[in-house]
């Protein structure tokens, strides 16, 4: 029987998205519980009708909790929830919370890129097959809103933080889709790192996993898998003149879908591997991608002027996501490649990017915190102060043919509000220089 949080003393810690809908879910339950977020000046809804508190806890706060449901955002290593594990505190997640509650069939999506485009793309095509689905977790629907709807179908994007405070999710299909430097500035380590994607496992029937990467197998091999890659392959999902194959038989004609670049057909092999795992046959899942609109900000083009292409991919947060993006798109490009690049970068080794800016990238214009660490990689990198000035640059150097990406590698909290506002203030930029 599932352990369920009924007849416990109840900590919702951190109150972001995840942890009001945690709060909210167990408002709706009759549930008695407490809140405490770090922030001292944040608001309290009416609704939350429990103790909430705000900055520093009593210390003897902690003596008589039984479950702390821990918002992704909150790292595990923070002295108050080390506190709690003191006091033998049962640390949990809002996925996890849903966890012990779900009835619906569950797919788990992790990876350090490509999971927002993999969730939507599984849940547009079991959508397209006539199935009753949703996508929730990272992707910005919280989980635990599924219940009062009781879909057949759930797609989770669950991210390294979310994994971490997860213990019993059971999926009827797992996939981590690559493993790059990432948020290492909380990890600490690589190892860690993936350590956190490989929880998506535990109780998983099935994994799809990157045949050239190791790592994104279950560790120790405990499930079915399948496997893809962008390579000719007669086993499962491979790649042979612009058609993705499965099993050696051509499937999908990737000249005919919206999203580009190798990073992606990569992501289609997996969304349709997950898709078939639910039951779609696998014409039908390969039919529905030819549909799919790509996700905002993900290698998206936003502008083409004098035959030069602006490709949006401001949620390329990580190195792993730029190489992907300048890889991919590089080997399509006709002119030259302008990559404007930076940011915070978390703690990532930047210097892996190296050998594929001297064979991908033509020129390189770099901006933000850790701006002048890439500018480092590359010789004769432009390095300016504001994007504005970072698009009149390419502007002023870019011919017919060429494309400009943004693709920074980084975060974007150094000089913007969140990955959308950089997004933004990108494409604006494109509308001045051109107007």
């Amino acid at each position: 029987m599932r352990s369920t949080v009924e007849n416990k003393n109840i900590v919702v810690a951190g109150f972001g998205k995840s942890g009001q809908a945690s709060a909210q879910f167990l408002n709706d339950k009759g549930l008695n519980f407490s809140v405490w977020d770090t922030r001292q000046d944040i608001a309290i809804p009416d609704w939350v009708n429990g103790p909430f508190y705000a900055g520093e806890l009593p210390d003897n706060f902690w003596q008589n909790i039984d479950i702390a449901i821990v918002s992704p955002g909150l790292a595990l290593s923070h002295p108050e929830l080390q506190r709690a594990v003191a006091h033998d505190v049962e640390l949990i997640g809002e996925i996890e919370l849903f966890a012990r509650y779900n009835n619906a069939s569950v797919i788990g999506i992790t990876g350090s890129n490509g999971k927002t485009t993999v969730t939507l793309l599984v849940t547009h095509i079991l959508k397209a097959a006539g199935m009753d689905a949703v996508a929730a977790g990272n992707v910005g629907t919280p989980a635990l809103s599924t219940l009062n709807d009781a879909p057949d179908w759930v797609v989770l994007e669950l991210s390294s933080f979310q994994l971490e405070t997860t213990h019993s999710l059971q999926l009827e299909a797992a996939t981590i889709l690559n493993i790059s430097d990432d948020h290492l500035d909380r990890h600490k380590t690589l190892t860690a790192y993936s350590d956190a994607k490989q929880r998506i496992y535990n109780h998983a029937s099935h994994a799809l996993c990157w045949r050239e990467q190791q790592v994104t197998y279950p560790l120790p091999l405990a499930v079915e898998v399948t496997e893809f890659g962008a390579s000719r392959s007669d086993d499962d999902f491979g790649l042979n003149d612009n058609w993705i194959t499965w099993q050696g038989e051509k499937l999908l004609d990737v000249t005919r879908v919206k999203l580009t670049g190798t990073h992606n057909i990569l992501n289609i092999q997996a969304a349709v591997g997950l898709a078939m795992l639910a039951g779609v046959p696998a014409a039908a899942a390969a039919e529905a991608v030819y549909s799919f609109e790509p996700v905002p900000h993900r290698c998206v083009q936003v502008a083409s002027y004098n035959d030069v292409s602006w490709i949006d991919d401001s949620k390329a947060t990580n190195v792993g996501a730029t190489l992907a993006a300048i890889t991919g798109i590089g080997a399509q490009c006709a002119g030259k490649l302008i990559l404007i690049a930076g940011g915070d970068a978390k703690g990532a080794d930047l210097s892996i990017m190296r050998d594929a800016l001297h064979a991908h990238v033509d020129i390189l214009i770099t901006l933000g915190k850790d701006g002048p660490a890439i500018a480092a990689l590359y010789p004769e990198a432009i390095q300016v102060e504001t994007m504005h000035r970072a698009v009149e640059k390419a502007y002023d150097l870019a011919c017919a043919g060429d494309t400009v990406l943004l693709s920074p590698a980084c975060a974007s909290l150094d000089m913007f509000d969140n990955y959308e506002h950089r997004a933004a203030v990108f494409k604006h930029a494109i509308s001045e220089v051109h107007a």
